[in-house]
């Protein structure tokens, strides 16, 4: 076993680390003279503050209201509500900017049309900031949520009976008991917004707003050395600044993890809302309309609408669909290559995991959270710093002849380097949570370790191996920002096709919303489905 966990060691080593350092070896001092001689450097680096700022900000504002409310009252179907808030985790954001772009465009949005306004503009800071925060405030509501579901109430009920209020209870003990969860909530939404592109690309490009991401792709495409010089520049800065930040905020939930996180005697007493319940629950049903049934409408409205910007029942048809899934040429090819680039992505990760969660829960301490730092990397570094790093190796064909750039070998390399950590860390849970016992008993009749993993393993954690090939395969699915990057003729996807059809090759318009349509039924369909074998197996 020892032997094993040095062999994933170096392996990971080499796969996780190696790309990201072998782009800080490119680095050079003349890349950052032609980074700051550009005009734009300074903008997108104080543009990627202030949004990111921003956005963590509104999140915070959001998510934690919304966690406490579902978790600690006797507001109505609680259980429901949490999951209808947890749905803008799975969908991804720039879908969403290609919704609120049909609802809020200045010209032809119908939000203006209904309103007989140009008052709604999406392109700009305050859009920017909305479209960001409806779907990354998921963060914090999670992180939220499952401290206040751990959280040992006794605190909070001792000082009810010494006569403090609901809200003083609030402000002097949930709060500072929560304080790790939000900092951890709030870095989050930062780095995610930090390492975000699509959004910004789509709504930042029009309204002349410059980040590092999309300043990072625009000198990628540029096709020039020094281009290239100064996106490897400006990739190097983005990926130092976002580990600084990501094993700072590791470092901080280590010594803020309090004790009073991590258990619970008893379920807590919920705070009554009384007249508010009515209200309360009005309003977050009216906050899940606005950020996630009215989107959706859009978009399908814009998908069936012959002529967009009309609003009327004869507009209404499905000549759109027709269209791009039969006239157009890079739609077979677009779903092909993402359904299979997602199932094998899906497959390989969590077969890789399997495996690899079974030696996690042998290793040591030090061991276990050496190859856990090491598979976080991908993950916490942006999908641009990634994708560039990668097309540094390949091209250089470090392999020999041969070598992956420019195939979907790459995106599939590039998918499994990305997503791996979250399905390592699903299953390294799902086994330690099996007593050892079973395994030592098979041992005892003879039963090799090959064996015990298909025979006794496998079937207790089928439920999560199906749930671990869904969370790898719906964000691959409609991956965007590495694909973009490393994708090449004829190599098309989802996510490359609705962009592209979003910002310059469909002059006929609604197109993007006819394919993000798709995906997004196809994303709440599994999703349903997936719920439903849940639940029926608990009952069983």
């Amino acid at each position: 076993m020892k032997k094993i966990q040095i062999l994933l060691l170096v392996l990971f080593s080499t796969l996780c680390i190696g790309p990201l350092v072998f782009l800080l070896l490119q680095v050079k001092a003349s890349s950052f003279s032609l980074l700051l001689a550009n005009d734009l450097t300074k903008q997108s680096i104080l543009g990627t503050i202030i949004l990111s700022f921003c956005v963590s900000s509104l999140c915070l504002l959001i998510g934690f209201p919304l966690a406490w409310l579902v978790e600690r009252t006797d507001i109505p179907i609680s259980q429901r509500l949490k999951s209808w808030l947890m749905l803008p985790y799975i969908i991804p954001p720039y879908i969403g900017a290609i919704a609120w772009i049909s609802l809020a465009n200045p010209q032809s949005g119908f939000l203006n049309i209904l309103f007989g306004t140009h008052g709604f503009n999406i392109y700009s800071w305050t859009g920017l900031v909305f479209i960001e925060s409806s779907f990354l405030f998921t963060y914090v509501f999670m992180t939220t949520a499952s401290a206040l579901s751990k959280m040992d109430s006794s605190l909070e009920e001792s000082a009810r009976i010494c006569g403090a209020n609901h809200f003083q209870v609030f402000c002097h003990i949930t709060v500072p008991i929560l304080k790790p969860a939000l900092v951890n909530g709030f870095l989050l939404v930062f780095l995610s917004t930090a390492a975000s592109f699509g959004v910004p690309a789509m709504i930042g490009g029009p309204a002349r707003l410059h980040f590092i991401t999309t300043q990072i792709f625009a000198f990628q495409r540029l096709g020039t050395e020094n281009g290239l010089l100064m996106s490897i520049a400006f990739s190097s800065l983005l990926m130092v600044s976002s580990l600084l930040l990501f094993f700072g905020l590791k470092l901080f939930d280590d010594v803020q993890k309090v004790s009073m996180v991590g258990g619970k005697s008893s379920r807590p007493s919920l705070v009554e809302l009384g007249k508010l319940k009515v209200p309360v629950l009005i309003t977050i049903l009216s906050f899940l309309f606005i950020v996630l049934i009215m989107p959706f409408l859009s978009l399908l409205f814009s998908s069936l609408s012959e002529t967009q910007g009309v609003i009327s029942l004869t507009n209404i048809g499905f000549k759109n669909f027709s269209r791009i899934l039969f006239s157009t040429e890079e739609t077979p090819r677009a779903f092909y290559n993402s359904f299979l680039l997602s199932i094998s992505a899906g497959l390989v990760i969590t077969i890789l995991s399997f495996f690899t969660a079974y030696v996690q829960s042998r290793s040591d301490n030090k061991t276990r959270n050496w190859i856990e730092g090491i598979v976080n990397l991908p993950f916490s570094t942006p999908g641009t710093i990634l994708a560039i790093s990668m097309i540094l190796v390949f091209s250089q064909s470090f392999w020999g002849r041969w070598s992956l750039y420019n195939s979907l070998g790459l995106l599939l390399v590039a998918y499994i380097l990305k997503f791996f950590s979250l399905s390592l860390k699903t299953l390294t849970e799902s086994f330690s949570q099996i007593h050892q016992s079973l395994e030592e008993a098979a041992q005892l009749c003879g039963a090799s370790r090959f064996r015990i993993l298909i025979d006794i393993y496998f079937p207790i954690l089928r439920p999560a191996l199906f749930a671990t090939f869904f969370l790898i395969m719906m964000p691959c699915l409609s991956e965007l920002t590495m694909t973009l990057l490393l994708s090449g003729p004829g190599q098309e996807t989802l996510g490359i096709l609705i962009y592209q059809l979003q910002e310059y090759s469909d002059m006929g318009g609604g197109g993007a919303a006819v394919i993000s349509t798709l995906i997004l039924t196809f994303i709440l369909c599994f999703n349903l489905a997936y719920h439903l074998l849940q639940e029926r197996r608990s009952i069983a």
